[in-house]
């Protein structure tokens, strides 16, 4: 389990991060106009984390290609630099990764064996070009991990909670294109993310995302919950219960041991 647990922190959770579009930029006189839509698209925008360090205790239930466990975790996050991760059972430390704008490494203990790469290894892998630390970041503390550029995307309010979908979904259910995904975000009364939900039409990938049990620590607000679904031939499953917040920089030692084996990512 420690070493599907060291797969889901290197490629699982960068899988779902490959949810975004790429979009074209405003210039500055269409920034001028500004809608009620891209007004609430803002207002999802403007909730950026501030936090110098971040730790997080954590308990990650996986459900990957039929095996299922439970590990607890410790995710140190400097924020836009490193995302550190040690994953535990009984005490014993089983795997580490570590994520830095340039790339990622992790290692398991039961195996010998260690991952590393770029970014670009992992958007190969995924077949796109726009994965990257941020996101990945982003994605981790329930913040907007997509671009959401008024001009391609759509707001409004109903029911108590605001809905973003993506203007070109009707087209791509009509004439599916590998690499586009039909997109849906939704965001409670607080403008605080409590789904994504992408599918792929072309390779029949779907990926759902919910964020649950908002709670204030410090000066920001962080999920309690997150549960990430991945579908296509099969269903997996991560779940992310955090424990605690706290806001002190943590110890991150992290090297690959002497004589473990790289693994290769195909």
């Amino acid at each position: 389990m420690i070493k599907k647990l060291t797969y889901i922190f290197c490629l699982g959770l960068i899988t779902t991060a490959c949810t975004t579009q790429k979009v074209a930029k405003v210039d500055d006189k269409n920034a001028e106009v500004v809608s009620a839509s891209a007004k609430i698209i803002q207002q999802t925008l403007a909730k950026k984390s501030a936090f110098k360090d971040l730790t997080i205790k954590a308990k990650v239930v996986a459900d990957l290609e039929g095996m299922s466990g439970d590990v607890n975790a410790t995710i140190a996050i400097k924020n836009e630099q490193k995302i550190w991760v040690n994953a535990t059972k009984f005490g014993i430390t089983g795997a580490r990764a570590q994520f830095t704008p340039t790339g990622f490494a992790a290692f398991e203990k039961l195996g010998g064996t260690y991952y590393e790469g770029d970014f670009s290894l992992a958007n190969k892998l995924l077949k796109v070009d726009f994965i990257d630390y941020q996101k990945l970041q982003n994605l981790l503390v329930g913040k907007v991990f997509v671009d959401l550029n008024p001009v391609d995307y759509t707001a409004n309010f109903s029911d108590n909670k605001y809905t973003i979908t993506y203007n070109e979904n009707e087209a791509i259910k009509a004439a599916p294109k590998e690499g586009k995904y039909i997109q849906t975000y939704v965001f409670d009364n607080g403008f605080r993310l409590t789904e994504a939900h992408l599918k792929d039409p072309k390779r029949n990938i779907e990926i759902d995302l919910a964020y649950d049990n908002w709670v204030k620590a410090g000066e920001e607000e962080f999920p309690k919950n997150v549960k990430i679904f991945i579908k296509d031939k099969k269903t997996r499953q991560i779940d992310l219960e955090y424990n605690s917040f706290t806001f002190q920089e943590t110890n991150t030692p992290f090297s690959i041991p002497a004589g473990y084996k790289k693994k290769e990512i195909k």
